[in-house]
């Protein structure tokens, strides 16, 4: 079952940035692009590093252990839409950023 849980005061995630929470056990970052917030599971299913220390290019982030990319926006890896990261929903209210999960 998912319910929408607040992750962050909308404050903390500053345009280009990231934010790592823990939400219910899974580990998600959260990141502000273009006045957006997009919530993407805070690891690389290659070797499990977290994300949280990637380089954000425009709506991507590229894992900072083996260089592999990510659209925040669909969490496919940008060399093959097979592999994927877990992208969650977000939304604004109230001043805080709450997450689907």
């Amino acid at each position: 079952m998912t319910s929408w849980t607040i992750a962050a005061s909308e404050t903390d995630v500053k345009e280009g940035k990231m934010k790592p929470v823990e939400l219910g056990g899974t580990r998600i970052l959260l990141v502000r692009v273009d006045g957006e917030i997009f919530a993407i599971e805070n690891r690389c299913p290659h070797m499990n590093c977290p994300l949280q220390g990637g380089i954000l290019v425009d709506h991507s982030i590229k894992c900072p252990c083996h260089s592999w990319t990510f659209d925040l926006r669909t969490g496919a890896y940008v060399a093959s839409d097979k592999i994927k990261v877990n992208v969650y929903e977000t939304q604004l209210k109230d001043g805080n950023i709450s997450v689907l999960v």
